[in-house]
């Protein structure tokens, strides 16, 4: 018999995910979701404890919470959600509150954030690097071939976005911290060049991408922004560009937070329901 599994709220990338999960032979049931955003044949329950009842493994959203209810619609307070839980069930969710993990741990359920998995990171990245070319191909007057790109950060998303602007003909830079990354750019064909020292060179850039969560490109290194640049801020809160000081020089900056549940939310969703298969076979 197959495992039950109670997919509970989020969007489109945990509908995608129950989907998925489900053509791979999971007993899906859903709550938290209007009708009307479900595929065909969903099996959508009618209340918490209805949909949590026998389910061995279970779903949430990204995030899954926050200090006091589960994110979806309608809302399920933690304390409520917990107590429907079965003792011997695993959650699965997008970072989970401290709430949401003492109260688990005070039942003893084991859970895991599959927004700290690596190959969720990895994979990630690439609905990331190609929803942030899109914006650019939006909003730029001219097309990325031969256009000089910064890649500020060559983490993850960094090492994506680099190849795919790289496929289009962009002659690319990236910057970085660490002298080993910094290699790794030079081999890969891009070129190098030290975070600390962006500045010196960052007018010669139209098009700039940050995945770098930290205050990069403060007013200071702003003012030296050629003023019809295109900046795309790819990090998450709290960002890494002055984002009033951008609007008072004129300068187009776009935080493009949560790319792939909004331009693939699919493709993501398949992610994330492969990463939680990943979990059940460990766990």
């Amino acid at each position: 018999m197959a495992k039950k599994i109670a997919v509970i709220g989020g969007d489109m990338r945990q509908v995608a995910a129950a989907r998925h999960l489900a053509k791979n032979g999971f007993d899906v049931y859903l709550f938290g979701f209007n009708k009307e955003s479900l595929y065909k044949g969903a099996a959508l329950a009618s209340s918490a404890e209805e949909v949590l009842c026998g389910a061995k493994i279970v779903l949430l959203g990204l995030p899954a919470s926050d200090d006091c209810c589960i994110n979806c619609t309608p809302n399920i307070s933690i304390k409520r959600f917990v107590s429907a839980l079965e003792k011997d069930a695993i959650v699965a969710g997008g970072k989970l509150s401290p709430e949401l993990k003492n109260a688990l741990d005070e039942k003893k359920v084991r859970y895991a954030d599959y927004l700290e998995r690596e190959e969720f990171a990895v994979l990630n990245a690439v609905p990331t690097a190609e929803g942030a070319i899109e914006i650019a191909m939006r909003n730029m007057p001219r097309t990325l071939n031969k256009m000089k790109c910064l890649v500020v950060g060559f983490g993850r998303i960094g090492k994506v976005l680099a190849k795919m602007l790289s496929a289009f003909g962009a002659d690319v830079t990236c910057s970085a911290r660490k002298c080993s990354d910094l290699a790794w750019i030079k081999a890969y064909g891009y070129t190098p060049v030290p975070t600390g020292e962006i500045a010196e060179d960052v007018y010669e850039y139209p098009l700039i991408f940050n995945t770098v969560p930290h205050m990069i490109f403060d007013e200071r290194v702003l003012k030296i922004v050629r003023g019809d640049a295109l900046i795309i801020d790819l990090a998450s809160k709290p960002g890494g560009v002055d984002f009033d000081a951008g609007k008072k020089l004129g300068i187009n900056v776009i935080w493009a937070l949560s790319l792939p549940g909004k331009t693939a939310p699919d493709s993501a969703g398949e992610i994330i329901a492969d990463t939680v298969m990943n979990i059940i076979n460990e766990i």
